[in-house]
């Protein structure tokens, strides 16, 4: 048996973290998404998931009706940007299935721009390193 530092206790470590993938707290490329809830069409619902599809079939087990993705965006520090929002907008939010993700339709068009924004800076900072890496090679 050998001495094994990754599966010491976390009060050996406080400050280790692992570095996740996806889930809570990941700065790791999220997909960023807006459901709209059939037939309630006043309810959006902000949220991050690995896979949206797939969580559009786990929240419609909670939730009376179905909810239909209307847009998404896979962008890095999807969960921080998400939680910017629900800090934004916690005054406009419904407890709604068990979730306080959800909130009143004209939060959408919002929603929408800072995804779009998100993703342009996101698009712009890898096309520029894209770029700089092409001048880099040929110049170099």
């Amino acid at each position: 048996m050998g001495f094994n530092l990754l599966k010491m206790p976390q009060f050996y470590f406080p400050m280790y973290k692992p570095n996740r993938k996806s889930g809570n707290g990941t700065s790791s490329r999220q997909w960023l998404y807006l459901y709209l809830n059939v037939p309630f069409i006043f309810l959006v619902k902000v949220g991050i998931s690995g896979d949206y599809k797939r969580r559009a079939k786990r929240v419609a087990k909670h939730i009376i009706g179905w909810p239909v993705p209307i847009f998404a965006v896979r962008i890095p520090f999807a969960w921080q940007c998400e939680q910017a929002f629900h800090r934004f907008f916690r005054l406009m939010s419904i407890r709604y299935g068990g979730s306080r993700e959800w909130y009143l339709f004209p939060v959408a068009p919002f929603a929408i721009l800072v995804m779009l924004f998100a993703f342009a800076i996101d698009w712009l900072v890898l096309s520029s390193m894209v770029a700089l890496a092409w001048w880099w090679l040929k110049n170099g």
